[in-house]
């Protein structure tokens, strides 16, 4: 059970990095794509870990080559037109669903927490929660942000002239 909450923890993490980096090519201000340039590197870094607590359980390395497709497939999804700049709208749909991805891996990572008598993995499941906590809190203040100012990270919509 512990290895089955491991590889959907790596699942997620995995598709965090994507999602956040394709975002980070999204946004124009160059402290918009830092913010999540920064998500991506923190998302890879909790996969790492997560990749780790999976091999000292297990005795042997996950195989993430069907995780890794699997995973970026879906963040694709998400953008299934061009890569070009996002309007108002579309951002706040993309940090609505960051929110949720993160709350997500929040519930995974309290519940696991819980479940494990694993001491390494609860510590580390725990440890997770608070960056992830962490995570919803930065989008969750850009989406406050982009929704009270009509602006965000130097980001604004265009106006119409007139």
């Amino acid at each position: 059970m512990l290895l089955d909450i491991l590889k959907e923890a790596i699942a997620i993490e995995i598709y965090g990095k994507e999602y956040y980096s394709i975002f980070s090519q999204l946004v124009e201000d160059e402290k918009a794509q830092a913010v999540f340039r920064g998500l991506a590197r923190d998302e890879g870094e909790h996969r790492e870990l997560l990749e780790k607590e999976y091999k000292n359980i297990s005795g042997k390395p996950i195989d993430l080559s069907v995780l890794d497709e699997e995973n970026r497939e879906k963040a694709r999804r998400i953008f299934p037109e061009s890569l070009e700049p996002m309007g108002i709208a579309e951002t706040k749909d993309v940090l609505t669903l960051g929110i949720r991805t993160e709350k997500r891996s929040i519930e995974l990572y309290s519940k696991s927490a819980q479940k494990t008598e694993v001491k390494s993995s609860k510590d580390l499941f725990l440890k997770l929660v608070h960056f992830e906590e962490g995570h919803k809190e930065k989008l969750e203040d850009a989406l406050y942000y982009l929704e009270q100012e009509g602006s965000w990270y130097g980001y604004s919509p265009p106006t119409i002239e007139g």
